[in-house]
Parts: structure tokens; C-alpha cells; sequence
């Protein structure tokens, strides 16, 4: 297996940033353990930088002309390995050895579509050659739920994660390739861009949502716009006084203060309760509350839930968010390894195992490297200590080559997400 070659930095200068980072994937890259000719970039950078995109870029294009697509985004904050960036000038990059055919960088520009034929009739998801996709999306597009769907039909498994870019800075991103369109600068402002994956990119993902259910399941039985009337039947406001213990019309303060605390989980799927009992199921949208209706005895959601059927209360805590960023990490760990060797793609898709006469059971898979996309919310001291949740993430997948960003939203599945941890892993036979 060949880890994935990576940098990060942070310095007033972007140029100077750049020369740290070159110089630390060179380093790694003279390592017999690290790719020594990947094809593909992926480049993260803060808001102080994103004046200077199109000269960052050229300049990590002339550093290492060998690589033919970038791929990235300006973010709130970096990240890198077990280093968190949200208040300096800071940039991560890292060069994937991916086969060729099993991505494509697509944009505003180049699009992503089904590849092949796709017989009359039929879904053109089901004759994809892309299985899933990292996304970098403007935060200010207001039909991103719709975009993200079309994407995602575009897709053999359906399977999006990403991030929204910085709010504090244009929306910049990075999409770029010698194939497509390489007299194109490689910076877009605002829109949808980047990465398509194959099966033969051998990726998963998984999302963390980091909150921490209070009661079961209810069915939302009246909605108005983004007020919610009823659920289960009932008043929805009478439903939260009773999880929160306070009522609103005789401690309207102690109530206020409760609520700046709750969240909505808000699902579409029909699933049994007991199959995610105690922690939300990926599917889940964790959005807050605005506030209250109580003429009418509702809550007032940020967004419509027009198309949600169900709704759980649930608290955003760190002991929470703690305890499911380590299951999910220990569910993609075992994923590796799992009893009949044959790991799990997204989708339910398995990797094929053709090693001729080695066993089954022993095709074990390791990480090459990793992206991580969390939310403004998670990072700082939320997790306990400076840099605490990309320390917990490595306790439990190891010393694994990874960066990211600190995004305003998330995408994962294909649907946006707050408050949440989205992680994408590029494996490999051991």
C-alpha cells in the first residue's frame, strides 16, 4: 500500500505557505512508503488566501506538474493529520494515487453526467460509471437541496459528502483538469464543483451527526411553510414543553435558554426504530429551532420539512458528539476487515477480491488517506481540548494521512447537514 503524500501550513504569505507545503509532500514522497506519481491534487485553503486563489493554484500546478486535476475549495478553517487551522492563514493539500478512470473533476463548466448508454427506460444511476462524489458547494445557492439530488442521480450509489464553502469569503472553489478544460483559471466563484469517484477508487464514507436523541420517533402530522403544527396528532409546542420540562407561558426564560439547546432530526425514510435506537441514522437532517408559534402551538423550523415524515428531538452536546464520532470511526475500522473480507463501498457495494489462491478472510484493506469535512460548530475546543477531534479521529484509525476544512454546512448522502462530521477514505489492499 502506498499512503497518499500531504502538507499543510500556516503563514501570513501564501507563497510561503505554498513553499511549506511543497516541501513537505516532496519529503514524504521520497519515503518509500508514500505514492511517488499521483495524478490527482486536492487543495484546501482559509479565507485569508482566498484573494490569492488563482496564484495559489498556478503555483501548486508549476510545483508539481505531473499532477493533471485539483480539486477544492476555500473553507472557514483547514485542517490536517491532528492540526486544526480556524483562526490563521492556512493551507492543506494532499495528492491522491487514484487510477485515472476512477474519477473526474466536474464543475459549472463540465458537468458531471451518466457515462455509457442507458437502455430505454431504465435509470441512468444503475449504469453509472461515477459511484459516488465529493462536493464543494456555494452556501448562497437556494436551490441546492434540488442540485445535490440531480447530482446525486448521477451517481451509481447516490452517495454525496462534502461541504459548503467559507461564508466570510467569496465562495471559491478549485476544479481544474487538463483534460476538460485546461485553459479555464481552475477557480470558480460560487456553484457546485468537485470530485467523481469510481469503484475502482476503492472510497467510503460516513457522516457523524453528534447529537443525542430524547425521546422516540413522531410522525409529523401538520406542517405550515417551516411552522410545525402537530406531531403524532398532538401540538408540537406541547410536545417539546414536555421534552424540555419547562412550559413556555410560566417560565418563558427557563424555556428560551432550554431551547437555544434542542434540535430537530428530521427523516423521510420508514425504518424500525430499534435498528438506530440511541443515535440518529445517516439519513437523519439535524436542523435547530427558530423559535416558537404560540398562538398556534407550533415551532418554527429554519426550512421547510414538507418532505420529512418523521421528527426526533435531540440535544447537541459534546459527550454526544464524542461518543459518535467514535463509532463512526469503529464502524469504518471493522468495515476493512470484516468477517468474510469483503469490504463495504458506499451504497452496500462490495470491493471485489481476486487475489488468486490467497483466502478470502485475509484481504484486508487500510486507509491511503482520508478527507474530513466538519462544521465552524465542531472545531476550537468543542471536543475538550485544542485540536480534540481530530485527535479522537486518529486514536481510532491511526496515524492515517488526512485533510479537510471547517465548512458552513454538510453534505453527506445527499442531503445537507449542520452540526455534523463528513469522512471519506481512500483504501487499499494491504
Amino acid at each position: 500500500m502506498k499512503r497518499f503524500p500531504y502538507g499543510h501550513a500556516t503563514h501570513p504569505d501564501w507563497r510561503m505557505a505554498v513553499s511549506l507545503v511543497v516541501a513537505q509532500i516532496r519529503g514524504r514522497m521520497a519515503q518509500s512508503g508514500y505514492a511517488r506519481n499521483p495524478s490527482l491534487g486536492v487543495a484546501y485553503f482559509s479565507d485569508a488566501f482566498a484573494s490569492h486563489a488563482e496564484a495559489l493554484l498556478e503555483a501548486l500546478q508549476d510545483e508539481f506538474p505531473e499532477v493533471s486535476d485539483w480539486s477544492g475549495a476555500v473553507g472557514a478553517g483547514v485542517m490536517a493529520t491532528r492540526a486544526e487551522y480556524l483562526t490563521e492563514p492556512a493551507l492543506a493539500v494532499m495528492l491522491l494515487d487514484l487510477p485515472r478512470h476512477a474519477y473526474r473533476v466536474f464543475s459549472g463548466i463540465a458537468p458531471l453526467r451518466s457515462e455509457g448508454g442507458v437502455p430505454h427506460g431504465a435509470s441512468a444511476a444503475l449504469f453509472s460509471t461515477w459511484q459516488q462524489a465529493l462536493v464543494h458547494a456555494d452556501a448562497n445557492l437556494h436551490d441546492l437541496p434540488d442540485l445535490l439530488q440531480e447530482l446525486a442521480a448521477r451517481t451509481g450509489a447516490g452517495q454525496l459528502l462534502g461541504g459548503l464553502c467559507s461564508g466570510s469569503a467569496p465562495p471559491l472553489q478549485l476544479a481544474w483538469s487538463k483534460a476538460l478544460e485546461p485553459r479555464h483559471s481552475g477557480v470558480f466563484h460560487g456553484g457546485i464543483s468537485g470530485l467523481a469517484f469510481g469503484a475502482d477508487a476503492a472510497a467510503l464514507q460516513s457522516v457523524t451527526q453528534g447529537c443525542q436523541p430524547i425521546g422516540g420517533r413522531m410522525r409529523i402530522t401538520a406542517l405550515q411553510d417551516n411552522v410545525l403544527l402537530s406531531l403524532d396528532g398532538r401540538p408540537a409546542l406541547e410536545v417539546l414543553e414536555e421534552i424540555m420540562l419547562v412550559r413556555m407561558d410560566t417560565h418563558p426564560e427557563l424555556a428560551t435558554r432550554k431551547m437555544r439547546n434542542m434540535q430537530v432530526a428530521l427523516e423521510n425514510i420508514d425504518h424500525p426504530q430499534s435498528v438506530y435506537e440511541g443515535q440518529l441514522p445517516p439519513q437523519a437532517r439535524v436542523c435547530s429551532l427558530l423559535g416558537v408559534d404560540t398562538r398556534r402551538g407550533g415551532i418554527v423550523l429554519p426550512e421547510s420539512a414538507l418532505e420529512q415524515k418523521y421528527l426526533r428531538f435531540c440535544q447537541r452536546n459534546w459527550t454526544a458528539a464524542r461518543a459518535d464520532l467514535l463509532r463512526m470511526c469503529a464502524e469504518l475500522r471493522e468495515s476493512l476487515a470484516p468477517a468474510n473480507g469483503q469490504p463495504l463501498l458506499a451504497g452496500g457495494s462490495q470491493l471485489s477480491v481476486e487475489a488468486e489462491g490467497v483466502p478470502e478472510a485475509v484481504q484486508e484493506r487500510a486507509i491511503a488517506g482520508a478527507i474530513y469535512i466538519s462544521c465552524t460548530g465542531r472545531g476550537g475546543g468543542y471536543f475538550g481540548a485544542e485540536n480534540g477531534e481530530l485527535e479522537l479521529l486518529h486514536h481510532v484509525l491511526g496515524d492515517i494521512p488526512l485533510i479537510g476544512f471547517f465548512s458552513q454546512g454538510e453534505i453527506a448522502g445527499q442531503q445537507l447537514h449542520r452540526y455534523s462530521g463528513a469522512l471519506l477514505v481512500f483504501t487499499q489492499e494491504v
